[in-house]
């Protein structure tokens, strides 16, 4: 409580006159003892005369030493020497200052914590406890904010003994806005049913504190589903959420409500993730159906609008998921708010509505664009008339309007006969596939499942592909019972013997892991050959001449990927459709079998490629599929080298002057390395040890990227990156200059650059550059140096005896001495400051030299830091009189 004003008794001082009033401002701490009691009754805190005097050395002792086992056990003895040490207990918290304000360095916590220590060691010490003593505990820390407090207090004083005097207090607490308190108790009391929505769960969710009110419901279990529907009501699209709370708002007065929660999409979210979390069932949430729904078909109007799906498949979708009436007019407005009268016009015929039962702004719309369509299609048929009266030899066709598709000999097409496309969906037809499969050693597959609104997907559709047949899999079969997919997955998938290709994997075995009863053996890996991976590798290698380059800069999709194999890519229109629709359409059993036959086609042409090059096509899949490196590096090494005597020999036939490399990666014992990188921020471990190597790595920070394309461009620098950064940078710098990291150890990935540029370091390259900052000018400080900063003065024997070498090991970088400036300001050159602080006392002591950062004033020394025994071994290391450094 605070108030501001003149004290009393200096109303005519002159000095109390002129301050302003708002610098009169006096707080009142209440003392907690008033009303603490049963019938509002006041606590009494008045100590016996010897503790009192015990209280007061102790309180002398706690301000020198604070929290340590010696007050802890002084205190322990004291309230164990009294009839009653919880009552004891909280008449020191209430002579304690700060008992108002808890904090962890706090006497009154410590005095509250030690008793509830005592009470766990000596549970008898409670049988004394009254209810009087009980309620005083539960209002001395009901609102201290400190959770683990209230659950050993409740333990210690068994409050739950007392839960009907507490029900108006927790009451009091949720008028005066403490909704977090009041959860906390209410869960630890377990009396939730006693309380509803609007009481305590709305406010936690308006003051965002949204993870404590699903917290609390996970305890009060019988308010989940009404929760749910409340906050579903909300999301009626009639008025938006805060409309819909203002009687709430305005009725219960509820403080500090966050207003960005009143939003429709956060709202939404918190709806989505309850009903998921606690099996609300679908019915419940009318309004979160209605919207996603809604945003389902609106993605599958843009998908079909952008070419990616065929009409028919945008209409298959579209009419399952239109099922009510108003998302039926949703559709149609939302098709002709974009234009498309044809196609609402199709819409509003095949739902069978009436135009005057839409709305007036939506009917007025159609009609316009219906008129002003029905005028262009007058102006082409005039024009047509006329073009054919002029005696043209070729007539002039109408385009129409929308075309969702290329011409058909852009795509890829299926390479087999109709007939070698089976479709299983029955017991018969599956053991005879299962005796083919068996004996086959390759197979392609891949799977399709119908979008839904809930990303609830289940496989709908399983294509198993060999070279002369593809199998289509009924997965919604009702004859293909659970035996028969376990004999598929123990006879084929986990075959060890049997390789199955696939694009991207990872999400195919999910998705069959989740939908059917394979029984897969997800640790044989080495049976599963994923062609992203192995075109990733051979990209990044960069010694693979694809026989197509029209997909070179079109992603990482099976797409590019065919483009660059087959020269053709895939109609992917047939992909987001109604799989489980049955019968399935001509167009979606062709789509379904190339998908996968093609995955065939480029292991085919990927083989041929590598055989050609002298690669050994199955050592490249025995390290893909089990995540080895080192076969392809070791043959990148041999080709590049064969490659590069046979062009100097050209060339010297032809007496022509040899053309220098695009990067000069030459450099020689005594200099730097001239090769230089910029390392995205993900690779933090791998530009950290190509620096520990002297390397120069840029990594990327938080400028923009034109930036570092600029940096890439003017010092020909390597990027190394990975995903998706990887075409932004090959968009604008030469492929060979951008480097796609695999995911590997830090270590693996050194050894993989140093191979594949053939990088030489020497001895006097190592830890030439900043591990922090990439900066290669250190200064160099003798042990004297560093405690004359550190400590303000230095050892006389020490200065002597690091006089004796004041220079360091031959190193291919720049070191600067220490000045009389730099030992007082304690900054480098550059004025930033050395941070001595991470220097320990023992390393100071044993340590003669020190390299200080020019740029950062990272503090460093022999000895720090450490290289891997495996690149060690890799790197070009001469015989020298100095010590190696350390390996690992």
């Amino acid at each position: 409580m605070s108030y501001r004003g003149i004290p009393a008794g200096f109303e005519d001082e002159p000095e109390w006159s002129c301050v302003p009033d708002m610098m009169q401002k006096i707080t009142i701490v209440p003392d907690i003892t008033i009303a603490a009691g049963l019938n509002n009754e006041n606590f009494d805190r008045r100590l016996s005369a010897d503790v009192d005097i015990w209280f007061e050395t102790y309180k002398d002792q706690w301000n020198s030493y604070k929290r340590t086992p010696a007050a802890q056990h002084n205190l322990k003895a004291m309230l164990l020497k009294d009839d009653d040490p919880l009552t004891l207990a909280l008449k020191l918290f209430a002579n304690c200052p700060g008992c108002n304000n808890l904090k962890n360095k706090n006497l009154a916590l410590f005095i509250l914590e030690t008793i509830c220590d005592v009470h766990k060691q000596y549970p008898a010490i409670s049988t004394k406890c009254s209810d009087n003593t009980r309620l005083v505990a539960f209002n001395f820390v009901k609102t201290c904010g400190i959770v683990p407090l209230y659950k050993a207090v409740m333990c210690t004083y068994d409050l739950c003994k007392i839960r009907e005097f507490l029900v108006p207090k927790i009451k009091e607490l949720i008028a005066q806005g403490h909704f977090k308190d009041a959860a906390h108790w209410t869960m630890h009391l377990q009396i939730t049913h006693l309380f509803d929505i609007f009481d305590i769960i709305f406010p936690l969710i308006l003051q965002d504190k949204v993870s404590l009110a699903e917290e609390y419901l996970n305890v009060a279990k019988d308010l989940t589903l009404p929760t749910v529907i409340f906050l579903d009501s909300l999301l009626d699209k009639k008025k938006t959420v805060i409309d819909h709370c203002d009687d709430i708002l305005n009725k219960y007065k509820y403080k500090d409500v966050k207003t960005n929660v009143l939003s429709y999409r956060p709202m939404s979210k918190l709806v989505t993730r309850l009903a998921k979390k606690y099996k609300i069932d679908a019915n419940h949430t009318p309004n979160l159906n209605f919207t996603k729904a809604c945003s389902y078909m609106h993605y599958l109007w843009h998908k079909y609008q952008d070419g990616g799906m065929s009409c028919e498949a945008w209409r298959e979708l579209a009419r399952d998921a239109a099922s009510t009436r108003p998302l039926q007019m949703d559709l149609i407005a939302n098709v002709n708010s974009y234009g498309d009268c044809e196609e609402a016009r199709f819409w509003l015929k095949y739902f069978d509505i009436p135009l005057n039962e839409l709305p007036s702004d939506i009917r007025h719309s159609l009609q316009q664009n219906c008129a002003l369509e029905e005028k262009e299609e007058i102006d082409l048929r005039h024009c047509s008339n006329e073009s054919m009266n002029s005696g043209n030899s070729g007539v002039q066709m109408v385009k129409p309007k929308r075309s969702n598709s290329i011409l058909s000999d852009q795509y890829l097409t299926l390479n087999l006969p109709i007939e070698s496309v089976l479709i299983i969906d029955d017991r018969a037809q599956f053991l005879e596939m299962l005796d083919y499969l068996e004996g086959q050693l390759i197979i392609a597959f891949d799977s399709e499942w119908k979008p839904t609104v809930c990303n609830e997907n289940v496989i709908s559709l399983l294509q198993m592909a060999t070279i002369d047949r593809v199998y289509l899999l009924d997965c919604l079969s009702s004859q293909l019972r659970d035996d028969l997919w376990q004999q598929l997955g123990r006879r084929v998938f986990n075959n060890l013997e049997i390789l199955k290709i696939g694009f991207s994997l990872h999400q195919d075995v999910r998705m069959l892991h989740k939908s059917l009863p394979l029984q897969l053996n997800l640790n044989a890996k080495t049976c599963y050959l994923d062609l992203r991976e192995l075109w990733r590798r051979l990209k990044y290698l960069q010694i693979v001449q694809f026989p197509y380059d029209i997909g070179l800069n079109s992603g990482e999709s099976l797409c590019a990927l065919t483009e660059l194999c087959l020269g053709k890519k895939l109609d992917k229109s047939n992909q987001c459709s109604n799989w489980a629709n049955r019968p399935l359409r001509r167009d979606q059993i062709v789509y379904a079998a190339l998908d996968a036959h093609c995955l065939l086609q480029v292991y085919r042409v990927l083989s041929e490629i590598l055989l050609r090059m002298g690669l050994d096509i199955d050592q490249v899949v025995d390290e893909v599929t089990t995540g080895k490196t080192g076969y392809l590096f070791r043959m990148k090494h041999l080709i590049t080298e064969q490659q590069n005597d046979e062009r100097s020999a050209a060339l010297a036939v032809q007496m022509s002057v040899p053309r220098s490399s695009a990067i000069n990666t030459a450099q020689n014992e005594n200099s730097g390395i001239s090769t230089k990188f910029i390392c995205d921020s993900m690779l933090y471990g791998l530009s950290k040890e190509l620096r520990k190597l002297g390397i120069d790595c840029v990594e990327i920070m938080n400028l923009s990227f034109d930036h570092y394309i600029d940096l890439a461009k003017r010092e020909k620098r390597y990027v190394l990156t990975r995903d998706s950064r990887y075409n932004l940078f090959t968009n604008e710098l030469p492929i060979a200059q951008c480097l796609q990291i695999p995911n590997d150890s830090s270590v693996e990935q050194v050894l993989n650059i140093l191979r594949l540029l053939d990088l030489k370091v020497y001895e006097s390259n190592l830890f030439t550059r900043c591990l922090n900052c990439n900066c290669n000018e250190f200064i160099l400080a003798l042990r004297h140096e560093i405690q004359t900063m550190r400590y303000g003065q230095a050892l006389d024997e020490l200065k002597g005896m690091s006089t004796v070498n004041r220079s360091p090991y031959e190193k291919s970088f720049q070191l600067l001495t220490v000045n009389s400036h730099i030992l007082s300001s304690k900054t480098t050159y550059r004025g930033r400051p050395i941070k001595l602080n991470r220097i320990k006392s023992h390393i100071i002591r044993s340590k003669e030299h020190f390299y200080i950062c020019d740029n950062c004033g990272t503090c460093t020394w022999d000895g720090e830091h450490s290289i891997h025994r495996s690149v060690m071994n890799a790197i070009l290391y001469p015989n020298a009189e100095t010590s190696a450094p350390d390996v690992v």
